[in-house]
């Protein structure tokens, strides 16, 4: 099973892993697998842009980590090699957290959701978890189960889960939530399945003067190449992990140049 950050803002994803309270996590089976891809967005490799949202989309592509899963779960099936271990967070780390407890930085200009959105308790009747029986249609609607999210850094890019390099060498803040535009109406909503993308500053007299507290990308790197060549070094211990394939270090090198080259010039 494999979810990214917007899952647990929009569709509450933190319940496949956590008791009904949202007091404990609870390990999947040995026969099952979990993975969290942090900080993506429902959709991989949308375009940098505005489209009805406050943020910019959410450009990372999550498909390099799935190709890789992909293939680990089919040498899971025919000679029953274990695939990587599950990546979740947990509530005992304190990497899956109530949304008040978010540590997200005032980035200005960057509004927060006031919540999530959060699942119901339905009761479609005595006969229904047993047999399958509708007796309630439409169903009763009970309270709503806790709704917890992955815990971020002082950049506000999530702490657990399958960090791509995109995430573990940043140049921005990756979000699993956006929020409506006011022109579309509802700015205070979670747009569906979007998430954001929020740049660093290139210089540190960019982002002290506008007040920004995530250091500034020449603050990071000494250059493109350190930045790159880190980027590679996050991508390659990945690839040990049978998380990336190592066929595709190079094109997610070859990504981060261009995104390099698209903040700073």
């Amino acid at each position: 099973y494999t979810n990214g950050s917007y899952e647990y803002w929009g569709r509450d994803a933190g319940l496949i892993h956590t008791s009904p309270d949202g007091k404990k996590t609870i390990a999947p089976p040995p026969t099952t697998r979990i993975y969290y891809i942090a900080g993506t967005q429902h959709g991989a490799n949308a375009k940098p842009e505005k489209n009805g949202t406050q943020n910019r989309a959410n450009p990372q592509d999550y498909r390099y980590a799935m190709r890789a899963l992909l293939v680990a779960m089919n040498s899971w099936i025919t000679n029953g090699t274990a695939p990587p271990d599950s990546q979740i967070p947990r509530v005992d780390k304190d990497n899956l957290v109530a949304p008040g407890a978010l540590a997200f930085p005032k980035i200005p200009g960057v509004s927060l959701p006031s919540e999530p959105n959060f699942a119901l308790r339905l009761d479609f009747g005595p006969d229904f978890a047993a047999k399958g029986i509708v007796a309630y249609e439409p169903p009763k609607v009970g309270k709503p189960f806790p709704t917890l999210v992955p815990q971020v850094n002082r950049d506000g890019n999530e702490t657990s889960g399958i960090q791509l390099p995109e995430l573990a060498v940043p140049l921005a803040t990756y979000t699993g939530w956006n929020l409506r535009d006011a022109s579309i109406g509802a700015p205070e909503e979670i747009q569906s399945m979007v998430g954001s993308f929020i740049p660093f500053a290139r210089t540190k007299a960019e982002r002290e003067k506008t007040g920004d507290p995530r250091p500034s990308i020449e603050e990071r790197y000494a250059s493109k190449e350190n930045y790159l060549k880190r980027v590679e070094i996050a991508g390659r211990q990945l690839a040990q992990e049978h998380l990336l394939l190592e066929s595709d270090v190079e094109k997610i090198r070859a990504r981060a140049s261009a995104r390099w080259d698209s903040i700073m010039q």
